[in-house]
């Protein structure tokens, strides 16, 4: 399977956990509220609670590492909160007013990251793309990989066999804005590492 998670499927394992805690806040009710329940159906019901975690693992078994921790960490913020239209814009200008903070629409943070990806990921292949603060950025705020099965950066698009100058125009004709092939930038011809070789190397 994929060493990183695709949106679609990053939503699904989040409704998958909140499955479990649904589930295991079922089971406690059941357990403590009720009395005489069949003990069948409290056995199918954990054994439901057990098979979710196991395939959970399993999932998280293949994932790069650096993804299960972002992942993990994006559970542990997070709250679902269910609110009227009103109160969401209530709460929104509350953090319009909190300084230090930006609020910005995703649909502009799609922009600007679509805007010099041309000039940065698109043309990456540097030996130190751990350090990379673009790359710290995008696993921070969760933006999709353009290669889920990378052995290196994921969001290299050389190594993901993009082509960048089709996808460069593309995006260009999409947002109304005339393609500028003199303003991408060219690869400095330096490569990653081969994380293979280098984990043989640190094993032995």
């Amino acid at each position: 399977m994929n060493k990183y998670f695709s949106r679609a499927e990053k939503a699904n394992m989040t409704r998958m956990m909140l499955l479990i805690q649904i589930l295991e806040s079922v089971i406690k009710d059941y357990e403590e509220k009720m009395k005489d329940v069949d003990p069948e159906f409290m056995k199918d019901l954990r054994s439901c609670k057990t098979w979710g975690y196991k395939a959970i693992k399993r999932r998280y078994d293949f994932l790069d590492m650096d993804a299960a921790k972002d992942f993990t960490r994006h559970l542990t913020h997070m709250d679902i909160v269910f609110v009227p239209n009103d109160k969401a814009v209530k709460y929104h200008n509350i953090l319009k007013e909190m300084s230090g903070s930006l609020v910005l629409p995703m649909e502009d943070f799609e922009k600007l990251y679509s805007g010099f990806i041309p000039k940065t990921c698109g043309k990456c292949h540097k030996k130190a793309w751990k350090e990379c603060l673009i790359r710290e950025v995008f696993r921070k705020y969760g933006v999709e990989t353009v290669n889920n099965n990378a052995k290196n950066c994921p969001y290299s698009y050389l190594e993901a066999g993009v082509d960048l100058e089709a996808w460069a125009k593309a995006w260009a004709e999409e947002n109304g804005m005339k393609f500028d092939k003199e303003n991408l930038w060219k690869s400095d011809g330096e490569v990653h590492e081969d994380v293979e070789e280098q984990e043989t190397q640190n094993a032995g």
